[in-house]
């Protein structure tokens, strides 16, 4: 259904567009999943070589950005809200950066695949409490989660912004045509 801004059942060109009206809870996570849409299409296309070539003088990289993405995810949402055990994350307290360093042998494609999975998990706790439900581990509301990964995530989109550009020329905020 066309809401009148060019958009088709919520997407554009792959990208969520956020509903135009409805609670608090399906806003957050419309825009949490458009910023994590954008996040895809921003490495889309790029070859692994290019993506690769071009890191911060810290050593940041699109990989490393989209790994950390999917670390960061879950451990706001899974670990420290629903207070779930025996979850994985890519650091460690020898590297506690270590989501940053992905192995060559990890592709762009593996950690997009990632991401959407790690995402729909969390998007399935979400949808089960109310945004004034307090996490499970340092107290803090399911609404400021969300917050602070919109920021996060937002964020980093920036950086993906600036490493795309130097990896392929590359620019853009978001889909068009």
């Amino acid at each position: 259904m066309d809401d009148g801004s060019g958009t088709q059942n919520g997407e554009r060109h792959g990208v969520t567009e956020p509903a135009h009206r409805g609670d608090e809870s399906t806003a957050l996570l419309g825009f949490l999943q458009r910023q994590r849409d954008l996040v895809a299409w921003k490495v889309s296309g790029a070859s692994e070589t290019a993506l690769r070539a071009v890191a911060t003088p810290s050593g940041l990289s699109a990989h490393g950005v989209v790994r950390h993405l999917t670390n960061v995810e879950r451990s706001w949402v899974r670990d420290v809200f629903a207070g779930q055990d025996a979850l994985v994350f890519d650091w460690s307290e020898d590297d506690p950066d270590g989501e940053l360093h992905v192995p060559e042998s990890v592709t762009m494609a593996q950690l997009l695949a990632d991401y959407a999975a790690e995402a729909a998990r969390c998007d399935a706790v979400v949808v089960a409490h109310r945004l004034d439900d307090v996490s499970t581990r340092r107290g803090f509301s399911l609404r400021w989660i969300l917050l602070h990964l919109l920021e996060e995530t937002a964020r980093h989109l920036g950086h993906l912004d600036l490493l795309r550009e130097h990896a392929d020329g590359s620019t853009g905020e978001e889909p068009t045509g």
